[in-house]
């Protein structure tokens, strides 16, 4: 069955959040005061077909109708965002998305950001084969579900020192400056429906993105949460780099890094833009553009180093500068390539299905 119009579509509540109970709790809640539908995440994992038939049925209600859908852990946020926004292909002809809602717990927040386990995604727009699993960090899901929601509902916070809660939420606020920051039991944060048109799928709402853009204005702020962006034109030395990160960022020298992204460059690979994604312990560095490539220079990513930080006590000024010491010496750029492919590289090998041989 086909809507007929936009404004006959049912809007949907996306809930999301890798605390299972609170979740659940949340999402329930939620449907019953505002008197939404509710489509749990266990009917989800269980019947992929679950959202449709619900979209299904909601058509025959006369009046205008609210879908809350919990979903699991192991839906990929961008994966939901584009099923319903027709960001990620076409949209689900019954649905409008209108909110994303993620659901963290304020108690162990912090803890979860650090975590190293991994869970497999159900759908993932990085996948290469069909049906091939995605095996993703656990911290890295809940802090996209934070930079994409719309509203970061913070749980289990009544115990937790004020001042941490306010520095909790202004972590939060910079992750996903877009995002209002609420906590759970706030008469408003539960009985009013979202007053925004809809959400667009093609919103850039990460801190991280914000930064490149230079459009970065966190909600909420606390002397101990800091951003800034680091530019440099110079490649990385790739020896020096994984020194840097492993032996002064990760012992946190420099202040704790929760979250930095962006663009970089390697010596050793100096016509390759990579993507640079580092979430608590994870860091990693993908293939993203191929200078041979581009036709218009405009649509070059990055020449050197383009990488936005986000974290706690932070000393900005010495990571900056412990950055600019990993990069290459004027010795080294002046000797160019032919050098820089002498220098031992402890960064894995790239694969990529659009890359090709020169």
């Amino acid at each position: 069955m086909t809507m007929s119009g936009e404004g006959s579509a049912v809007r949907v509540v996306a809930v999301m959040g890798a605390c299972g109970p609170e979740r659940k709790d949340f999402a329930a809640a939620l449907a019953r005061q505002r008197d939404s539908v509710l489509l749990q995440a266990d009917r989800i994992a269980s019947d992929e077909t679950a959202l449709e038939s619900a979209l299904r049925l909601l058509q025959l209600v006369p009046s205008s109708t609210e879908l809350v859908v919990e979903y699991p852990l192991a839906s990929a946020i961008t994966e939901v965002i584009g099923s319903l926004t027709g960001s990620g292909g076409d949209p689900e002809p019954q649905a409008r998305l209108s909110e994303v809602i993620c659901v963290v717990d304020a108690a162990h927040l912090l803890d979860d950001l650090f975590r190293d386990d991994y869970v497999v995604l159900e759908a993932d727009q990085r996948w290469t084969h069909p049906g091939e699993l995605a095996y993703v960090c656990r911290a890295e899901v809940i802090v996209k579900q934070i930079e994409y929601a719309s509203t970061v509902m913070m749980m289990n916070w009544q115990r937790i020192d004020p001042d941490e809660l306010a520095m909790l939420a202004a972590l939060v606020a910079h992750l996903s400056p877009l995002a209002q920051v609420r906590f759970d039991g706030e008469p408003a944060a539960r009985t009013h429906r979202s007053t925004v048109p809809g959400y667009s799928g093609q919103e850039t709402r990460a801190g991280w993105t914000c930064l490149l853009n230079r459009d970065f204005h966190p909600r909420r702020r606390h002397d101990r949460v800091s951003a800034f962006r680091y530019e440099q034109h110079r490649p990385f030395h790739p020896g020096r780099l994984k020194q840097l990160l492993d032996l002064r960022v990760e012992t946190e020298e420099f202040g704790r890094v929760i979250r930095s992204a962006g663009f970089a460059r390697l010596a050793t690979r100096p016509h390759v833009t990579a993507q640079w994604e580092h979430i608590g312990q994870i860091i990693s560095l993908a293939p993203l553009a191929f200078d041979h490539q581009i036709e218009d220079p405009e649509e070059m990513l990055a020449f050197g180093q383009d990488i936005a930080f986000i974290g706690m006590d932070l000393e900005v000024a010495g990571l900056a500068a412990a950055l600019d010491e990993a990069t290459l010496t004027d010795a080294e750029l002046t000797a160019g390539p032919p050098l820089w492919r002498t220098f031992a590289d402890p960064f894995p090998l790239w694969q990529s299905v659009t890359e090709t041989e020169d």
